[in-house]
Formats: structure tokens, C-alpha cells, sequence
């Protein structure tokens, strides 16, 4: 581009771009623009102590809301969207999945990256009842102390299941690892016996997008999602002696203890080398600090400023003018329209008995 100065001779202005796309905003960014957006603010002022306590409650309440499939967004939640690997027990119907208090749902091992989820070894010696000392092998890679560590074993009654215990420290050097607690009385644990461990559990899901049944190959065999009526109809789904592969599942969130309940279509499964991979959607995380930054994508902050905006609208007292409710509904119109999700049609002519 080129202007004229003030000699009359011409400049040309270079323009640069800054190559970085990590523009974000904290949670006080956040109250802050939606308090400037009512004019409760001097461009220099800054809310008080109190306003920001006021103001985190009504947003964390926003994020909330928003969270799942609550939105009416066209677009599934991609940014809330996450996995995890659910390990089986041949007594178990129902499964708890949910951080701290939930059933062993892999979400992530400290030493591994995403996708992978869990980390999966053999047994190198027999461990016999009350063994509180493993072998798989040195080196050792990706285990932790304190990770959960469960271990496929033969119990007293002759059945095959998975014993599950923490980490309580390693040798890598000897291939050895300590139990908290020992292998249970009566029971073993035989030479190639797989051995799965991670570091942490997965949050609760709010809904369960995808389920498949994954087995020691990798090999996914998809499950069919029930409805309440669907589950409750089965006739044998608890009773102990129906083991096998579970076909179908049905899930319920749950408030109490943060945890969602998973249930299976038979009373256990067959084979405990299999899993289940679950993909999922979670709720958004707490603002509980300044500088948290809000887990949605750019294009949200906006609208998170201004859905801010009209909570606290009443609680100060201010007026909701036309032109603060043009601005609303653009900031949301914008975000609800990001992140499409892509679904697939199926037509199939009709036959001949349909006439």
C-alpha cells in the first residue's frame, strides 16, 4: 500500500502478521468484559472483590448449561468430546465411571500420549497369592507410582478377572513392580498374563456419543445403546450366570458421588482381556481461579462475555436495551453455528409390500 506525507511524497506501509493463533482470556477477562459491555466500569476501573465472586458463580452456572448437548448448538461439543478405555469384570452389570470415586475407566498414563490411554504389559513370572511384587520386564516405561495397576489373574473360584490395586514403586532396571496390595488369597496369577495400568480416571460422562467392545487385537465390535425400557425388559441382564460379551449397553449420569452408572446387557463379561472404548461428552471444567481460561474454543469467548452479561444484567440493576440484545444474539448466533457435525443419509427405495 502506498500514501502520500506530509512532503507529498509517496510511503509505502508494510504490514506484518503475528503467526501466533493462542489468543485466549481468563475468567476475570471475562467478568471484566461483561461488565464493560453494561457500562458498569471506567475504562480504568476494576471490578471489586465482591462483584468478581458475584459474577464467577453466574458464569460457572453459564458453562454449565453449556455443557453436553444443551446448547441447541447444530454441532456436537467437539472441545467436550473425549474417550476412555473401560476395563470389565466377569461379576459385574454396572459400571461407575467418574474421577475419584468411579470404577476403572483409563482416561490417560503420565509417560504416554493421547490416544493412548492406558498402558498394557505381560507378566514375566508367576505371582502367587499374596504377591505384592510383579515382574514385566526391564526396562519399565510409563509407570507411576500411585497409577492404578490391575492385573488379569485366576481368583479361588477357578474364574478369570482382574485384580486392581495402586502402584506403590518400581524398578526399572529389574523389571519389578510393588503392589499397595497383594494378589488376593487363593488366587494367581500366571507367566504372560497382561498387566494394564494408568494414572488417571475419567470424569463422568453426561452422554455417551459411541461404545464399542475392544479386544486384546484391537478389534472393535460396536454396541447398541438401550433406552430405560429397552434395559428393563432384558430378562437375564444381572443374573450372575449369564457371562459373556456385552452387545448393549444403557447409561444413566448420576449426581451422587459424580458418577455415571454404565450398565451391560449380561450378568458379567466372558473375557476380561476385553474392554470398552467409550466416546463421550463431558461437562466444561470450573472457573475456580483468575486466570483459568474458559474450555471452549475462540470463538465462544464472546458470547460467553455477553451471555455473562445479560445473568448479571438484573443483579446490578442496569437496563437491557435493544442494542444490547443485537449484540447478544449475534455473539450466540455465531458461536451455536461453529463446529458442524458431519452426519450421514441413507435412502433405501421402498418394496413392494410397502404399497
Amino acid at each position: 500500500m502506498t500514501i502520500l506525507n506530509t512532503t507529498g511524497t509517496s510511503q509505502s506501509l508494510q504490514f506484518t502478521t503475528s503467526g501466533s493463533f493462542t489468543f485466549s482470556v481468563a475468567r476475570d477477562d471475562i467478568i471484566r468484559q461483561a461488565m464493560l459491555n453494561l457500562a458498569l466500569l471506567e475504562p480504568t476501573e476494576v471490578p471489586t472483590a465482591q462483584e468478581i465472586v458475584d459474577c464467577a458463580r453466574v458464569l460457572n452456572m453459564i458453562v454449565k448449561q453449556l455443557a453436553g448437548q444443551l446448547d441447541r448448538a447444530p454441532g456436537f461439543k467437539m472441545w467436550q468430546r473425549v474417550r476412555c478405555d473401560l476395563f470389565l469384570s466377569y461379576l459385574k452389570f454396572m459400571y461407575s465411571i467418574g474421577s475419584p470415586n468411579g470404577d476403572y475407566a483409563a482416561a490417560g498414563v503420565t509417560g504416554l500420549s493421547y490416544p493412548t490411554l492406558y498402558q498394557q504389559s505381560n507378566l514375566t513370572a508367576v505371582a502367587a497369592a499374596g504377591a505384592t511384587t510383579i515382574y514385566i520386564g526391564s526396562p519399565i516405561s510409563a509407570v507411576n507410582i500411585n497409577d492404578y495397576i490391575g492385573i488379569q489373574y485366576v481368583n479361588s473360584a477357578g474364574n478369570t478377572d482382574i485384580y486392581w490395586t495402586t502402584v506403590s514403586s518400581f524398578s526399572s532396571s529389574a523389571g519389578s513392580i510393588t503392589l499397595t496390595s497383594g494378589i488376593p488369597t487363593g488366587g494367581s496369577a500366571g507367566i504372560g498374563n497382561y498387566v494394564w495400568n494408568f494414572t488417571t480416571k475419567a470424569q463422568r460422562p453426561m452422554k455417551i456419543l459411541t461404545s464399542v467392545l475392544r479386544d486384546i487385537n484391537y478389534a472393535d465390535t460396536p454396541q447398541n445403546e438401550l433406552t430405560v425400557e429397552q434395559y428393563e425388559a432384558l430378562p437375564t441382564k444381572t443374573m450372575p450366570t449369564n457371562v459373556a460379551d456385552p452387545t448393549a449397553f444403557y447409561y444413566e449420569a448420576r449426581v451422587q458421588s459424580n458418577v455415571g452408572h454404565y450398565y451391560i446387557d449380561c450378568g458379567g463379561a466372558q473375557d476380561v482381556t476385553k474392554h470398552l472404548h467409550l466416546v463421550y461428552l463431558r461437562e466444561a471444567m470450573d472457573f475456580n481461579n483468575p486466570g483459568d481460561a474458559p474450555e471452549f474454543p475462540q470463538e465462544w469467548f464472546w458470547h460467553l462475555a455477553w451471555t455473562l452479561s445479560l445473568g448479571i444484567c438484573s443483579m446490578f440493576d442496569c437496563d437491557w436495551t435493544t442494542d444490547k440484545q443485537a449484540a447478544f444474539v449475534l455473539a450466540t448466533t455465531q458461536a451455536r453455528e461453529g463446529n458442524p457435525q458431519v452426519t450421514a443419509a441413507y435412502f433405501m427405495p421402498e418394496s413392494e409390500e410397502d404399497y
